[in-house]
């Protein structure tokens, strides 16, 4: 029978065009591919011959589908061995030889090993990018979970720091409301004697005032000693966070007290700390009190530290405590 074709222009399908990602040497393979596939010829059902097949027909004809039969010639896909020696098969018998076809088949053959190790280049370049990229996820992920160690600690930290300072208001108000018992035998004067030293004087200058002067070591002495653990674990926000409650809520007597234990312990920087806090939140009628009481232990420094800062902040104090006299 007479063979026929299609009407469009002869194996046009398989001019393909490749994309700029298509690498050279799978380049040359699809290029060889196509020149292969011009010398397909293909015997219809009906027994008539299709010199000029579409590329559905060619496909068919190939036994594979016409999707992959266009990725083979545009370089997207690399075809297995056993489909390259099918195709190359064909057109050899369809042209009457491997002369006619143009190219060797120890020459495409080593086209398709080229293409194969350029394959597998690109796979290497990928999986090494996927190893880089799996190395900084678990990095970030240990970091994550560093930062979240981290604020489980510092919840606790401040947890731990809060009940302290529960603990240390308690004690504070426990030693506070301490007034000695006057002995009944002592007659109404000694009472009254008793009565007075227990009263806790707005500037303690003298001797006689033991009372007070204990109770503020003790609470002095309570502070000192938990900085000093606090600075010894590594704790610098606790303690800062220490400084900061005790400047508010402990009387003159024992933030003096305070500052001296700090620099008999050389914790110049707490004490530091410890007067610019109080000298800018608290009352001025506080800070003079302080002061006069820091320089009759000799801490000349330190009082004229604590007037200078207070000077520094006029008003800041007095702003929070409106409407009120310095107290009594």
């Amino acid at each position: 029978m007479p063979a026929r074709s299609s009407s469009r222009r002869p194996f046009a399908w398989a001019e393909k065009t490749f994309d700029e990602n298509v690498p050279p040497d799978r380049r040359k393979l699809a290029a060889a591919l196509q020149e292969i596939c011009r010398h397909l010829t293909v015997t219809a059902e009906d027994g008539s011959v299709l010199a000029h097949p579409t590329q559905a027909q060619a496909a068919a004809y190939l036994h594979v589908s016409d999707t992959t039969l266009t990725r083979y010639l545009q370089g997207q896909r690399i075809p297995p061995g056993q489909t390259l020696s099918l195709i190359f098969d064909t057109a050899c018998r369809d042209a009457g030889s491997d002369q006619n076809v143009g190219i060797k088949w120890e020459e495409l053959r080593e086209l398709h090993a080229r293409a194969e190790q350029e394959r597998c280049g690109n796979c290497s370049r990928h999986r090494e990018a996927v190893r880089t990229a799996g190395q900084k996820l678990r990095a970030l992920q240990e970091a994550h979970g560093q930062l979240e160690r981290s604020m489980a600690e510092r919840e606790q930290e401040i947890r731990e720091l809060r009940q302290h300072v529960t603990a240390l208001k308690r004690e504070t108000q426990r030693i506070r409301a301490v007034q000695p018992t006057p002995v009944g035998e002592a007659g109404p004067r000694k009472f009254q004697e008793a009565a007075g030293a227990a009263t806790l004087l707005p500037v303690p200058r003298q001797e006689g005032d033991r009372q007070q002067s204990a109770n503020a070591t003790v609470a002095a002495s309570h502070v000192g000693r938990r900085a000093e653990e606090l600075l010894r674990s590594g704790r610098p926000d606790s303690t800062l966070a220490l400084i900061r409650h005790t400047a508010e809520a402990y009387a003159p007597t024992e933030v003096a007290l305070l500052v001296a234990l700090l620099r008999s312990q050389e914790q110049g920087a707490l004490a530091d700390n410890l007067v610019h806090i109080y000298a800018r939140d608290r009352h001025d009628h506080d800070v003079v009190r302080t002061a006069l009481l820091l320089h009759e232990r000799q801490a000349v420094a330190d009082a004229e530290a604590l007037l200078r800062t207070a000077a520094a902040y006029p008003g800041s104090a007095l702003s929070r405590t409106a409407g009120s006299g310095p107290p009594g």
